[in-house]
């Protein structure tokens, strides 16, 4: 939150917007929140503008209503709000959520647009359906993409799905409204740089979107071949040479695959050790033992059947196409039989 508060002023950003999810109803410390009343007015007189999510919903007892927070923060409830900033010729509208769940979409009550000004601009924790959503069940503020572009506003900062992910305008051929998505990867699924986005508008209503990495460390999901290893200090050397050049300070996901000795398995426990430097690190064995494929095939049982046949579609193949075909089919085969006997 440093990083992203540090952006402001440096950017010269003309506003702060917060889609929701920023502190936990259930569970959010006082400490949490006093944190960010203080980080929001050390950017005074800037414009904070948050539409609470089903997170932190807009409750009495929350944190958002309990403490005295700066004047330049800007609250939207579950009625339809607008923030006027005349000096900017822009509006802020927005919507927050009041209840963890809402089934209908927020935008069937939107008023529409103020007269008079050349931005506009919305705040909005909604899930955006893939389709017209008949059928769909969702209790998070559901929204198509024609309610949105219908808005007619230039940008819509959207918050709720933690994977980044924009939407261009059918008519403007621009994005118009994003997702950042969490600017801090909460799991495995959200590995790789996380993001905030800065948006550039122009008086003709261009909009640019940048995405400026802010993690305090990186969720890496790698995977490392472990084909022909027979030791230990084989396995290590292997390692070292593919996470040389990864931060001491990510979260490593590794999962070893490959086609190894039979006689050796990889001793995670030792690896981990071996591995320590990283912030955390988690292996996960995939490796298969070596097939002898002439053994299988004498002994004709399920497997040895499989591979002969392989083998006949590998001689009938009429071109290099054809035989790289059967040669992932074999992979995929070998594979699949090593890992039975692993």
């Amino acid at each position: 939150m440093k990083r992203i508060r540090d952006l402001v002023p440096e950017k010269e950003a003309d506003f702060w917007l917060i889609a929701g999810d920023l502190l936990e109803y259930h569970g959010g410390r006082r400490s949490t929140a006093l944190f960010l009343r203080d980080l929001f007015a050390s950017i005074a007189p800037i414009p904070v503008v948050i539409a609470p999510g089903n997170h932190d919903p807009w409750r009495a007892d929350s944190f958002y209503q309990t403490l005295e927070w700066s004047g330049n923060v800007y609250w939207f409830t579950p009625e339809w709000g607008v923030y006027e900033f005349p000096e900017k010729s822009c509006v802020i509208y927005g919507w927050g959520f009041g209840q963890p769940h809402v089934y209908e979409s927020p935008l069937d009550t939107f008023p529409g647009k103020l007269e008079g000004y050349t931005h506009h601009l919305m705040v909005l924790h909604a899930s955006v359906l893939s389709n017209s959503g008949e059928g769909e069940h969702h209790p998070y503020a559901p929204v198509t993409l024609q309610q949105l572009v219908q808005t007619g506003m230039d940008y819509v900062a959207m918050g709720h799905i933690h994977k980044p992910e924009s939407f261009m305008h059918p008519v403007k051929k621009q994005p118009f409204a994003a997702y950042p998505g969490s600017p801090e990867g909460l799991t495995s699924k959200e590995a790789g740089e996380r993001h905030v986005l800065y948006g550039e508008l122009d008086h003709d209503g261009r909009l640019q979107l940048t995405a400026i990495p802010v993690q305090s460390r990186k969720i890496q999901k790698l995977e490392i071949k472990a084909n022909g290893v027979e030791t230990t200090e084989q396995l290590i050397d292997r390692m070292e040479q593919q996470l040389m050049e990864e931060n001491d300070s990510d979260m490593m996901y590794i999962t070893l695959i490959g086609e190894r000795a039979a006689h050796f398995q990889p001793p995670l426990s030792v690896l981990q050790q071996r591995f320590s430097r990283f912030f955390l690190l988690q292996l996960t064995d995939q490796t298969w033992p070596d097939v002898d494929e002439d053994k299988l095939i004498a002994d004709g049982g399920v497997w040895g059947r499989w591979l002969s046949k392989l083998a006949e579609a590998e001689s009938r193949a009429q071109n290099e196409d054809e035989r790289e075909i059967v040669r992932l089919a074999k992979q995929e085969a070998l594979a699949r039989i090593g890992g039975t006997i692993r």
